[in-house]
């Protein structure tokens, strides 16, 4: 079952393709001390492990659907427990099918947000949704497919160079409007090309942050960079800019690795310190 929420005409629908196993948080956040987590133990299960989930999401926008990332695909997933992802089910389950999706938008090439793009059919690729264009960020295309990082990353290999082999990629640059209420914003950092995705409609705003932010802790402390993030100080000056934005101009903020319950909010200012306040 899908979360959802609307900015102006536009809803938005939440799907959690899977739930992988929890990190230790200095697993995921290795130049933050363990100390350091004291004030956030609330963030963290029971046992003091850090759970993310993969989410994505589908726009419905002036009669299309816009998938924004795709997950982490069917599986099982050897590096992920085995588990699988169920997306597709998911989508069935909000009365959409993959011939009803006419874009996606990935924030950033990543192996949980690309996983979906491709079905596979006795060694033959075919696009999971077969009438849609699929965008990407050219800085993401140009790093990811230098041959010592591709070795590194399969899912590009698996999911995203057979859409550009079946002329279905396009590739996109800096703020990029795909539709009158859907926009790119460049937020550069977790990845060469990461983006977020605005969304804007009858007078209100909302954003997808991607992997801008994973886990809410870092509302209230930007400082806190993922391990995966490949440049450290470009992803923190994307994230302070994205929250900056968020605060003063009071966006609805969409963040897919939250818990469920969390993964809709905005960000506010109590006593000088930023908070995540769920809607």
């Amino acid at each position: 079952m899908a979360s959802r929420v609307t900015i102006g005409d536009v809803e938005v629908l939440l799907f959690i393709d899977m739930v992988p196993p929890a990190y230790a948080p200095l697993e995921f956040f290795p130049e933050v001390s363990e100390e350091a987590w004291g004030p956030h133990r609330d963030d963290c299960l029971e046992d003091g492990a850090l759970q993310l989930y993969y989410g994505c999401f589908a726009l419905r926008s002036q009669g299309r659907v816009i998938m924004v990332d795709t997950g982490m695909g069917p599986g099982p997933h050897a590096t992920r427990g085995n588990r699988t992802g169920d997306l597709l089910n998911l989508l069935a389950g909000e009365g959409i099918a993959p011939d009803d999706v006419d874009l996606v938008v990935h924030t950033h090439l990543h192996l949980d947000h690309v996983g979906w793009n491709v079905t596979w059919e006795e060694g033959t690729p075919r696009p999971t949704f077969p009438r849609a264009r699929y965008l990407a960020p050219r800085a993401d295309w140009d790093y990811f497919t230098q041959p010592d990082v591709m070795e590194r990353f399969p899912c590009i290999q698996e999911s995203i160079i057979p859409l550009q082999s079946m002329g279905a990629l396009e590739l996109t640059d800096g703020e990029h409007s795909v539709t009158p209420e859907v926009t790119t914003l460049p937020a550069p950092g977790h990845t060469p090309g990461h983006v977020a995705v605005l969304v804007t409609s009858r007078g209100e705003k909302g954003v997808m942050v991607g992997d801008a932010l994973h886990s809410r802790v870092q509302v209230q402390e930007p400082g806190w960079c993922a391990r995966a993030d490949i440049d450290k100080d470009r992803g923190l000056e994307s994230r302070r800019a994205l929250l900056d934005k968020a605060e003063c101009e009071g966006l609805l903020v969409a963040a897919g690795h939250f818990r469920p319950g969390d993964q809709f909010g905005r960000v506010v200012r109590l006593q000088g310190r930023r908070y995540w306040q769920t809607v």
